[in-house]
C-alpha cells in the first residue's frame, strides 16, 4: 500500500500525483522540497552568475534540467520532452517534475541542473487507474488523501487501485478483492541524461579522490598560501586552519631546497632558516613533520629549547651545516645575545601562531624583528632571497606594525571573514534592546542624512521580519529596499538600484536575509546592522564581508589614506541572545568597541553561572598546579571553592612525611603521608603478602567499580577497576585500573587482576596528591617540559621527603618546601640532600612562582565570602526596617545563625568573609549631593536610600563590597536615584533642605558589625572630594 496526494487529475489515465508514505516507510516531506525550490531560486537569481556556462548545450530530449517558470516567478526541475528549432528562436517543451505541469519556455530560460539539486526525487508522478477504462471521471479528486496498492510500473506512469469514497461515490468499488499483490515503489529514480552536468561532477569526483589517496586535501588557505610561500613571498596568513604546520612548511621546504639562498651566503655560518613556535609542545610537533618530510639529509634541522640558566645559551653548540633552526622565541633571544654571529645569512623567518607569539613573549619578538631587519638590511645579504611567513588562527593589533615595517610587498591572506573584519578596521557598535523594542532601537541608530553618502544593510533572519523592518524604515520616507527568499525575482531590480552612487546626505537601505547575502553579492556596503542576531562566528562574519571592498588595506597606504569614511556594524542584541553573549564578547575585546556595562555585567553573570553548573566538577589542575587557569573561559573543570568538595582531611599546616610514587609532572606527584603512628598500609602490605603466597585466586569477570588486586614484581597492589572495554569474542583483554595507593591510571590485563578478599577492603585508599608549590614552567609555557619531569622522577620517586604543608584541598596537600632529609648512621645528625623547588628552578625549564598559595588562599576566601553574601543578600530583601539600629540587631541575629551552622573550611583565616569598602568620591550642589562608587562595572548591585543614610552593595571580580554611609543631614529617599556612568555607580541624593553640607558624613566611623571588612582609603581626606563643581578630580 502506498498514500498519495493528488494534485491534478486530467482524465483516469492520467492522474498526477505526490508519494505521502511508500510501501518501505514515508519518503521525503513537503519542507524537504521548500527547502529545494528555496535553494534552487537562490543560487539561479545570483547577481554575480556566471549564465553562459550553466546554459546546457546541447540540448536533448531526456534531459534533466532547470527552468525558469514565469508563474511561480521560480525555478524549477524540468525533464526535456522535445525541442522547437526554428529559425528566429528556440524553445523547449519540458515537464516540470514537481509540479506535473507542461511548459513551453525559451532556451535562454533554462539552466544546467547542479548536482546537489538532483538529490531528492521527483516529487510528482504521473498514475492510471488499474482495470477500469472510464472515459472521464465524475468527481474531483485534487488535493485529496487516499490509499493505492501498486500493480504495475511502467517508465512514465504507475497503474493503481484507488480506494477513495467522495460523497458517497466509490471509485473502483470492486477492486478490495486483488491486495494480494505486492510491488516495492520506486520512491527515488535513476537519472541517465543530465547533459554536460554528469561530466562536471565526473570531474570533481576525480579531484577530490586524488588528495584522499595522499590523506590529505588542500584547503582554500593552504591553495593561496602554498603558492605564495614557494614563490619567496612574505606572507601573513590568517586561517582557523594556520594552526597546523602543513599550511606553510611543504612550500617552505621546497622553495628553501630549490633555490641557491644559502650558497649566496657563503661568508659565514649558521641557519638560513628559523622557525618561532609559541612553544615547546609546538616545536616537538614541527620536528616531527620534518623528520617525516625526510629534509634531514639536506637541511639537517635542528631543535634547541633552552632554559633560563645563564650559561645554558653559551654551551650551545649548532653544526655548521644546519639550514633549518626550530625553536621558541625565549630561546632565540638567548641565542641571539650569545651566538649573534651564527644568525648572519638568515633569510627566512617563520613565525608560527603569530598571535600566540606576541601575546606571551612581545619583548622576545621585538629583539627577533629588530635583528632580522638588521640581517636583511646589510649590504652582504642584498643579493640572498628575503622572506617573512606569519601565520596564525586570529588577527591582533600587533600584526599592524608587523606588516608595516617587517614585510614589504606582502601577500595578505585572510580566508575567515570575521578576522578580515578586524584587519579592515571595522567599527563595531553594540545596541541593546528588548526584542520588542528593536525596531525603534534601530531607527534612533541609523543616520538618514549622513554628510557622504551611505549603503546600509540590515540583515534580519527571516522574510517576516525583513517585512517588518522595511516597513518600520520606510515611515521615516527614506529609502529603502528589500529581499528575502519569496522576492528572488526581484534581485536583478533590486541590486541594481544599490549599485547606484548614492550622493551627499542620501543614505541607500537594503533589508534582506542571510540566505540572500551570497546571491546578491554585496561587497560596497558602509555599514552593516546585524538586525537578527548571527548565530555562529561564520555567519557573523560572511554579513561583516558584505563591506569588504571599504575595508581597510594595511598594505596600500594610497587607499588607507583616501579611505576616510569608516565602516561599521552595529549589533543588535536582546533578551533573546543571552547565550550568545560571552562568544560576541571574546570577539568584541579585540576591537576598540565601547561595551554597554549593562552587558559586561551580564557577561560576568554567564561566566558566573557556568562556574555553579561546574560545581560538581573536579577543581582545576592548572589552578592547583600554579594558582591560575590559562583559560578558565573554556576549561571544564571546577575555578572556585567548593566547601563539600574541597573538605579535606588532611593535614593544612606542619610538618609531615611524604613519599611520592607517581610523578604526574615536575611539580605534582601521586604518593602517601607516612605517618608514624599508623601502621595501617605496612600491615595491610604485609598481610596481602602472606595471603597471595598461597591463593592467587584470578577475577573471573572484572566489573567496572570493583576493587582488584595486581602483581608487579613481589608486591601486591590494590586497584580499582576504572573502565571494562567491550571484549566480544576476545579471550584476552585489558581494563583500566587505578591504583588506589599509589595515584596512578594505567590498563592492567584482565588476566592479572586477581581476586581481593573483603578483610583487604577496610583500609581506605592512601593515595593523596601532592602539589609542590612556589614554582612553574619558564617562559610562559602552559605545560612542564617532559624533560623536567622525567629528571624528578628519576630523583624523587620511591623516597621519603620532609615537607611543610600550607594547605590541603580534597585529596590534594599543598607542601612548601619538600626537602629529602637522610640521617647520618650512629649519629642523631639530619643532612638536607636537596629541596625539590631548588632542583626544579635548576632545571632551567621552571621559575618562581611566589603568589601560588596566595592566589590558592584568596580562593577559599572568596568562595566562602561568596556563599554567605548570597546567604545575606536574600535575607536583606526581606528587611523593612529604615532605623539603624534595628538593622543592625536583626544583621547581629543572622551573623549568630551563621556561626551555629557546620563549615568545613580547611586553613584558610578564621574570619567568615571579607568585605570591602569601595572608594567614594562625592560633590555636591544646592539641591543634591552626587557619589560616584569607584567600581568599574560591578554586578549584583544593590542600592538602599533611608532619610538619613544610603546603602550600596556590589560584587567585582567575586569580591563583595559594601558602603553604609550615615549621612551628614537628612535627604529626600523617594526621590533619590542612582544609575551608570562610563562603567561606574554615580548615585544622586537629593537634600530635604537645600543648602550647603560641610561634610558628607555625620561620623567617619564604619560599621563593623556584619563580619570583617577591608576598607581602602575612605573617609573624609582625598576620597571624599568636596568641589562646588561638576568635576570629579581632586
Amino acid at each position: 500500500h502506498c498514500q498519495i496526494q493528488l494534485v491534478k487529475s486530467l482524465n483516469p489515465s492520467c492522474i498526477w500525483a505526490r508519494v505521502i508514505c511508500g510501501p518501505a516507510g514515508s519518503v521525503q516531506s513537503a519542507g524537504q522540497y521548500d527547502d529545494l525550490q528555496v535553494r534552487m531560486n537562490l543560487f539561479y537569481h545570483d547577481v554575480s552568475l556566471d549564465v553562459k556556462r550553466l546554459k546546457p548545450s546541447p540540448l536533448q530530449e531526456g534531459q534533466v534540467c532547470v527552468v525558469y517558470w514565469s508563474v511561480c516567478k521560480s525555478w524549477c526541475r524540468a525533464v526535456v520532452e522535445s525541442v522547437l528549432q526554428d529559425s528566429a528562436a528556440c524553445q523547449v517543451h519540458c515537464l516540470l517534475v514537481d509540479h506535473g505541469e507542461h511548459l513551453i519556455v525559451p532556451s535562454d530560460q533554462v539552466r544546467v541542473a547542479m548536482h546537489n539539486f538532483l538529490q531528492l526525487p521527483f516529487w510528482v508522478r504521473r498514475f492510471r487507474l488499474a482495470g477500469i477504462k472510464p472515459t472521464t471521471l465524475q468527481v474531483s479528486i485534487c488535493e485529496e488523501k487516499t490509499d493505492v496498492v501498486l500493480c504495475e510500473d511502467e517508465a512514465d506512469c504507475s497503474s493503481v487501485e484507488l480506494y477513495l469514497t467522495i460523497k458517497n461515490i466509490k471509485v473502483n468499488f470492486d477492486l478490495s478483492a486483488a491486495c494480494s499483490r505486492s510491488h516495492v515503489f520506486p520512491v527515488s529514480m535513476h537519472i541517465s541524461n543530465t547533459g554536460s552536468q554528469s561530466n562536471t561532477g565526473h570531474e570533481h569526483t576525480e579531484q577530490k579522490r586524488c588528495p584522499m589517496r595522499r590523506r590529505y586535501a588542500l584547503s582554500p588557505a593552504d591553495s593561496y598560501c602554498w603558492s605564495s610561500v614557494a614563490r619567496g613571498c612574505s606572507t601573513l596568513l590568517i586561517s582557523h586552519s594556520a594552526s597546523q604546520p602543513l599550511s606553510y612548511l611543504p612550500p617552505l621546504l621546497s622553495h628553501i631546497q630549490l633555490s641557491s639562498c644559502f650558497s649566496c651566503c657563503t661568508s659565514s655560518t649558521g641557519p638560513v632558516t628559523v622557525l618561532v613556535c609559541p612553544g615547546w609542545e609546538k616545536v616537538q610537533a614541527v620536528s616531527d613533520l620534518l623528520e617525516e618530510n625526510q629534509v634531514t639529509h639536506s637541511l639537517h634541522p635542528v631543535t634547541v629549547l633552552l632554559g633560563v640558566g645563564k650559561d645554558e645559551a653559551k654551551a650551545v653548540k649548532i653544526p655548521k651545516n644546519c639550514l633549518l633552526l626550530v625553536t621558541t622565541p625565549f630561546t632565540l633571544v638567548r641565542l641571539l645575545a650569545s651566538h649573534c654571529f651564527l644568525f648572519l645569512r638568515l633569510c627566512h623567518l617563520v613565525l608560527d601562531e603569530v598571535d600566540q607569539l606576541f601575546s606571551v613573549a612581545p619583548d622576545q619578538m621585538a629583539t627577533i624583528l629588530q635583528h632580522f631587519q638588521k640581517v636583511i638590511s646589510s649590504e652582504e645579504t642584498t643579493s640572498c632571497p628575503q622572506q617573512l611567513v606569519a601565520v596564525a588562527k586570529h588577527w591582533s593589533s600587533h600584526m599592524d606594525s608587523l606588516l608595516a615595517n617587517h614585510m614589504p610587498d606582502p601577500c595578505v591572506i585572510i580566508t575567515a571573514a570575521e578576522e578580515a573584519a578586524l584587519y579592515g578596521n571595522v567599527q563595531q557598535m553594540i545596541l541593546l534592546a528588548l526584542d520588542s523594542s528593536k525596531a525603534s532601537v534601530l531607527l534612533g541608530a541609523l543616520d538618514f542624512s549622513p554628510e557622504v553618502g551611505q549603503k546600509t544593510l540590515i540583515v534580519a533572519n527571516s522574510a517576516e521580519e525583513v517585512e517588518d523592518v522595511c516597513k518600520a524604515v520606510t515611515c521615516t520616507s527614506a529609502l529603502c529596499l528589500k529581499t528575502h527568499e519569496r522576492l528572488t525575482h526581484q534581485f536583478d531590480s533590486v541590486i541594481q538600484q544599490w549599485r547606484k552612487t548614492p550622493g551627499r546626505g542620501t543614505q541607500v537601505i537594503l533589508v534582506t536575509t542571510n540566505e540572500c547575502l551570497v546571491s546578491l553579492g554585496i561587497t560596497d556596503a558602509t555599514c552593516v546592522v546585524h538586525y537578527g542576531f548571527p548565530s555562529s562566528p561564520r555567519l557573523f562574519g560572511s554579513r561583516l564581508a558584505c563591506m569588504v571592498d571599504n575595508f581597510r588595506n594595511v598594505c596600500d597606504t594610497d587607499h588607507t589614506e583616501s579611505c576616510s569614511q569608516p565602516v561599521r556594524s552595529l549589533l543588535l542584541i536582546s533578551e533573546r541572545n543571552s547565550r550568545h553573549v560571552v562568544g560576541i564578547l571574546r570577539y568584541l575585546k579585540r576591537t576598540n568597541a565601547l561595551m554597554p556595562p549593562e552587558l559586561l555585567s551580564f557577561a560576568r553573570g554567564v561566566h558566573v553561572a557556568r562556574e555553579e553548573q561546574k560545581n560538581n566538577q573536579p577543581l582545576c589542575s592548572f589552578l592547583k598546579s600554579f594558582g591560575v587557569c590559562r583559560d578558565s573561559s573554556v576549561c571544564p573543570h571546577r575555578h572556585r571553592f567548593n566547601s563539600q568538595l574541597d573538605h579535606s582531611v588532611l593535614p593544612a599546616s606542619g610538618i609531615i612525611q611524604v613519599l611520592p610514587l607517581y610523578i604526574k609532572t615536575a611539580s605534582v606527584y601521586c604518593g602517601r603521608i607516612v605517618r608514624k603512628d599508623e601502621g595501617g598500609f605496612d600491615s595491610l602490605a604485609s598481610e596481602m603478602a602472606a595471603y597471595y603466597a598461597e591463593n592467587k585466586t584470578p577475577a573471573k569477570e572484572p566489573q567496572e567499580g570493583g576493587l582488584y588486586a595486581v602483581q608487579e614484581d613481589e608486591r601486591f597492589h590494590r586497584v580499582k577497576v576504572l573502565s571494562v572495554p567491550d571484549r566480544g569474542d576476545r579471550l584476552f583483554f585489558s581494563v583500566l585500573a587505578y591504583f588506589v595507593d599509589e595515584g596512578r591510571e594505567e590498563e592492567v590485563k584482565s588476566h592479572q587482576l586477581l581476586q581481593l578478599p573483603a578483610q583487604f577492603h577496610s583500609l581506605p585508599g592512601q593515595a593523596v596528591e601532592i602539589i609542590v608549590c612556589q614554582v612553574k614552567p619558564a617562559d610562559a609555557e602552559p605545560d612542564w617540559h617532559p624533560k623536567v619531569t622525567r629528571a624528578m622522577s628519576q630523583k624523587i620517586r620511591g623516597l621519603q621527603h620532609r615537607a611543610r604543608a600550607v594547605l590541603s584541598l580534597g585529596n590534594t596537600v599543598f607542601v612548601d618546601p619538600m626537602v629529602r632529609v637522610t640521617e647520618v648512621p650512629g649519629m642523631k645528625t639530619l643532612i638536607n640532600e636537596y629541596n625539590v623547588q631548588s632542583e626544579i628552578l635548576s632545571s632551567g625549564m621552571g621559575v618562581s612562582n611566589p603568589q601560588h598559595v596566595d592566589l590558592l588562599k584568596a580562593l577559599c576566601r572568596e568562595g566562602v565570602a561568596l556563599g554567605i553574601f548570597g546567604f545575606r543578600v536574600k535575607f536583606m530583601e526581606n528587611i523593612k526596617s529604615s532605623r539603624y539600629k534595628a538593622y543592625t540587631g536583626d544583621f547581629l541575629i543572622s551573623n549568630n545563625f551563621l556561626r551555629q551552622k557546620p563549615t568545613t573550611v580547611v586553613d584558610i583565616p578564621q574570619q567568615k568573609m571579607s568585605i570591602f569598602h569601595p572608594q567614594v568620591r562625592w560633590y555636591q550642589r544646592a539641591d543634591c549631593m552626587v557619589l560616584t562608587v569607584k567600581l568599574m562595572s560591578p554586578e549584583c548591585q544593590r542600592c538602599d536610600f533611608y532619610p538619613d543614610r544610603v546603602v550600596y552593595s556590589g560584587r567585582v571580580n567575586g569580591r563583595v563590597y559594601r558602603a553604609d554611609l550615615e549621612l551628614h543631614a537628612n535627604i529626600a529617599a523617594d526621590r533619590c536615584c542612582w544609575e551608570m556612568k562610563s562603567n561606574e555607580p554615580v548615585i544622586k541624593l537629593v537634600k530635604q533642605q537645600q543648602g550647603h553640607w560641610d561634610r558628607l558624613l555625620r561620623n567617619k566611623v564604619l560599621d563593623f558589625t556584619a563580619g570583617v571588612r577591608f576598607v581602602g582609603n575612605t573617609g573624609e581626606d582625598g576620597w571624599y572630594v568636596h568641589s562646588d563643581s561638576d568635576s570629579d578630580s581632586d
